[in-house]
């Protein structure tokens, strides 16, 4: 099971500055070779500098806002034993499960772990307005990553040509996959060797509501107003069916 520790930053004076340094240390902690680092920042939309999540703290409402510190780590031997699990990708679902859950929108950056300890891990601090994470919250914050993590897992000892305990859980998680991302027309080995859409990030052109999501010919609804959201960059999705080892597809983004 993924491993989902939280704290927040400590509020009143000087928040601010607190948010800063937790960013200065998961961004520059020394490896384990005692040498100094820096390590990529990342968010909803990609890559972040430090002076952007600065800027981002530094917007933040002075009323109502909470930061907070999340660690996301997979089992070192049962989930990332080959160190082959895209962390990114397990972060960003995790995060909007977050949104999906307490109905606003979050901001987050976070950086990947993998130099100083044994196990990999993702730290993250999470810009909340108006909310506050429950005991239950965190509960779902784990179980959305630790299902995250062990399809990735069976979906890589498949590539791998490993044999897979638990044949059953991949067809149901993938089923589930099917539904919710509308690729019913597409068999549960299909879908799996599909691949994670690429993330899109879609605008309101009304009330500039913002959020990333996985990229839908179908298009999504503004919360607020509820008309169709545009993409705030256009992409082009060129699919090449590649005849190796069984179903596969290379996706190719231009922009």
């Amino acid at each position: 099971m993924a491993v989902v520790k939280a704290n927040y930053v400590k509020r009143g004076k000087g928040d601010r500055g607190r948010a800063k340094q937790t960013i200065r240390y998961i961004t520059h902690r020394r490896d384990r070779d005692d040498h100094k680092v820096t390590r990529t920042l990342f968010g909803f939309d990609g890559e972040l500098t430090k002076e952007q999540v600065y800027r981002m703290i530094d917007d933040a409402p002075r009323k109502g806002t909470i930061f907070y510190r999340i660690i996301i780590s997979p089992d070192p031997k049962r989930e990332d034993r080959f160190r082959d699990l895209d962390l990114r990708e397990i972060t960003i679902d995790t995060m909007l499960a977050l949104e999906e859950r307490i109905g606003r929108e979050v901001q987050f950056v976070a950086t990947i772990h993998d130099d100083h300890s044994p196990h990999r891990h993702v730290h993250t601090l999470v810009v909340m307005q108006h909310a506050r994470l429950t005991r239950e919250d965190f509960a779902a914050l784990r179980q959305q990553a630790t299902e995250r993590v062990r399809f990735q897992r069976l979906e890589r000892d498949l590539l791998r040509g490993e044999q897979v305990r638990e044949p059953h859980k991949v067809r149901q998680y993938v089923s589930q996959t099917a539904r919710k991302r509308s690729y019913k027309h597409l068999s549960p080995r299909r879908l799996l060797y599909r691949g994670t859409p690429p993330y899109q990030s879609y605008i309101c052109g009304i009330c500039g509501y913002h959020q990333a999501l996985p990229a839908s010919r179908l298009g999504y609804h503004c919360p607020s107003c509820g008309i169709t959201m545009r993409r705030d960059r256009s992409y082009s999705l060129d699919l090449t069916r590649r005849r190796q080892r069984g179903f596969g597809l290379e996706l190719t983004l231009s922009p």
